[in-house]
């Protein structure tokens, strides 16, 4: 891999060259990113945010960046989770991530990955899932919702001290399958089923999951009426669910005040 302020330069030139031409970007494999003005989309200013927003602005750049955060995934995982943005622009964003650095791409299986540039995301992504958790304040759509997303941001928002030796390996069955991991004072969340052979299980839908987490319902409650099942470790999923819904009034009383 070049040094990160080539690459950075080498695109930055390769686009201005693409300005002066108003021809397609050459990255995207015929794919254009040109206006209807036959200008590329960039703003054009010294600025580090303008920088980093040439790339991120991008629509779905985000979102794919979102699901790698969670793990490697295969083009055509990352393309289940938002079939909206189709194979092509799913091929032009990835090609401009690998270009720059943040994102790494394995063969044979072709699974592409966050680099340790790209992990320099991790957490604005997700404080922006935190802020974005404040704005739905008409409610969850359930046909769309994900706890996996969730879970994810609370690794951002949850107070280490509620993870205070707690120890806890679980494979979440909520739509989606993933897992959570708590060990030496912090969450770690991934795609896929655990690798334990023996993890705490939680089963439930994902309206269910988010209604935990966001403390509007308790797992006894949950439990009790059929709607949550969990195996293994009932107290510290318990504990672990209490810390979330901390987290999320801590955040949503942020902003609302």
């Amino acid at each position: 891999m070049k040094d990160r302020r080539e690459i950075l330069h080498a695109y930055h030139v390769t686009f201005a060259v693409a300005r002066r031409a108003g021809v397609a970007d050459p990255l995207s494999g015929g794919v254009s990113r040109v206006d209807h003005m036959g200008a590329v989309r960039k703003y054009g200013q010294a600025c580090p945010l303008a920088t980093a927003m040439d790339v991120l602005g991008e629509r779905w750049t985000v979102l794919i960046l979102r699901e790698l955060l969670l793990g490697p995934k295969r083009f055509t995982e990352i393309l289940s989770r938002m079939p909206s943005i189709g194979p092509n622009r799913l091929t032009d964003r990835l090609r401009t991530l690998h270009a720059i650095g943040v994102v790494s791409k394995s063969e044979p299986t072709t699974e592409y990955t966050l680099t340790e540039f790209g992990e320099g995301l991790r957490v604005p992504i997700i404080g922006l899932g935190l802020w974005g958790l404040g704005l739905m304040s008409d409610g969850v759509d359930h046909s769309t919702a994900r706890a996996d997303m969730v879970a994810l941001c609370m690794t951002v928002a949850i107070d280490p001290r509620h993870l205070a030796g707690l120890a806890l390996e679980c494979d979440v069955d909520a739509g989606e399958r993933f897992s959570m991991t708590v060990s030496d004072g912090a969450l770690r969340v991934r795609s896929g089923p655990s690798l334990s052979s023996s993890p705490t299980t939680v089963a439930c839908d994902a309206g269910t999951f988010i209604a935990l987490s966001l403390g509007t319902e308790k797992p006894s409650t949950a439990g009790e009426s059929g709607r949550l099942a969990v195996d293994g470790d009932v107290e510290a999923a318990g504990r672990l669910f209490e810390a979330f819904a901390d987290a999320a009034r801590r955040h949503t009383a942020g902003q609302s005040a």
